[in-house]
């Protein structure tokens, strides 16, 4: 006796759903990779350093300014004015910023996740005004302190080497920590100007620097030029501005960015009010970027997992439909499962050999395994291999929609248009009626018959 197509299409999607729980349990211990892989990256940065970011080198003098702020009287219960002093940082920036830089990168791993880290060395050079003393508004003035020279870092245990600071070809001993004035935060190198320093003057710092992934500079001056030299071949340019000119190649990349004050201004007009300040969206950065992971591209597939499992359990219904023979709803299970199977060997595999070769293993396993299930169950050959090659031809396809990530959603659409549009041609003269309820198909077949039968008769 057949089933009632209703209650066999309920069937089916309720399998669907019960198959959503291992397709979760794989989703969820790609979630439990990546945060193993997070915390390798943390703990690298712990003990290499952090990502770096180099701002100045600025000219910044403590003083004491007098200014007006609002209170209110405590007589008339209306505001006025008084005048406090306070102790501010007044920053002046350089007319050009010139940084050379090369870096050396590697992959620092921990068990199997690494994390790149680099080594660079840096050459600045920065031009100052001949005003650099002038003091804006100098009758709010109450005092002043030594000027600095100050560059911040934002990670100094990345410094391989004290920092050297030339200032007019003279070397310069660098400030102690515990010296520097308060606000100037606590990633600062600073050295102090000579007292007989008058006129323009050039600053040149040489920076030996570790760092974590990306490097970046704030462009607090006038006009900042900053040309990099890298031997990783994934970098990712970002920040303020994108470099005017770059070349990227197997072997590494060359960039060069050039930029102003105009463009700069936010930050400038920051780091003026206040020497820390440091804005990672308003410097020039490059970051190197490790191609797309096996966890990355495993999360990406199981996103098409359920189209996967849907058009084999609609290949297995039509086969039912045009076939006339059933299948049994735990035949459709164990198929889903052995698919589900698939991207978890996919996961493990892709954590030690190339993704491409990962997926086409878990793939040829997993649809070898279904072939020679379904060439029994269908009692039939043909049937069995064919479907499998054809699971096989759709696992590629969605692998090449995983590579293409700009057409992804217009190969996906194309797909499940074809799919439909198979569907639809191959049942376009199937009557749904007939095989809906059971027995009336095949009497309808019979009545056929008969009547053939009687069509013909002298």
């Amino acid at each position: 006796m057949r089933p009632n197509l209703l209650l066999k299409m309920f069937t089916i999607a309720g399998l669907m759903l019960v198959l959503v729980v291992p397709l979760l349990m794989i989703q969820g211990k790609i979630t439990d990779r990546s945060n193993e892989a997070l915390q390798v990256k943390h703990q690298i940065t712990r003990q290499v350093s952090g990502e770096q970011q180099i701002s100045g080198p600025l000219i910044v003098v403590p003083r004491t300014r007098k200014q007006l702020v609002e209170k209110r009287d405590c007589r008339s219960g209306e505001t006025c004015t008084a005048i406090e002093h306070r102790q501010v940082l007044d920053s002046q920036i350089p007319d050009t910023l010139n940084i050379d830089g090369e870096l050396q990168s590697e992959m620092r791993y921990r068990g199997i996740y690494g994390v790149p880290v680099y080594r660079s060395l840096l050459h600045i050079e920065a031009v100052f005004p001949a005003n650099w003393q002038q003091v804006s508004q100098p009758q709010q003035v109450v005092s002043s302190q030594a000027p600095l020279l100050l560059l911040q870092i934002q990670d100094l245990r990345g410094l391989v080497e004290r920092p050297q600071i030339l200032v007019n070809d003279v070397p310069l001993p660098l400030v102690e920590t515990e010296q520097l004035p308060d606000g100037v935060g606590g990633n600062a190198v600073a050295v102090a100007l000579p007292d007989d320093l008058t006129g323009a003057f050039t600053v040149k710092v040489r920076l030996n620097l570790n760092g974590t992934e990306s490097l970046g500079t704030l462009p607090l001056a006038k006009e900042t030029r900053m040309s990099l030299r890298a031997d990783w071949p994934h970098p990712s340019f970002e920040g303020l501005v994108l470099p005017v000119e770059r070349e990227i190649t197997p072997e590494g990349f060359t960039s060069q960015w050039r930029t102003n004050s105009l463009a700069a201004a936010s930050v400038i007009h920051c780091a003026r009010g206040d020497a820390a300040c440091g804005d990672s969206g308003q410097a020039l950065r490059v970051r190197l970027v490790q191609p797309v992971t096996g966890l990355l591209s495993s999360e990406r597939a199981l996103k098409y997992s359920y189209l996967i499992v849907g058009l084999a359990f609609a290949a297995f219904f039509l086969f039912e439909v045009l076939r006339r023979y059933p299948l049994h709803a735990m035949q459709y299970l164990l198929v889903g499962l052995a698919l589900a199977m698939f991207y978890l060997l996919l996961v493990a595999l892709s954590e030690h050999i190339d993704f491409v070769l990962a997926y086409l293993v878990a793939a040829l396993s997993c649809c070898a395994l279904i072939g020679v299930y379904l060439m029994a169950a269908m009692r039939s050959l043909t049937a069995g291999w064919t479907f499998a090659l054809s699971l096989l031809l759709v696992q590629g396809l969605i692998y090449g929609i995983l590579m293409a990530e700009d057409y992804a959603l217009l190969l996906g659409a194309l797909l499940l248009f074809a799919a439909l549009a198979a569907v639809m041609v191959v049942t376009r003269r199937l009557d749904w009626y007939a095989f809906a309820v059971p027995g009336k198909a095949a009497a309808k077949v019979q009545a056929s018959a008969a009547s053939a039968e009687n069509g013909n008769a002298p």
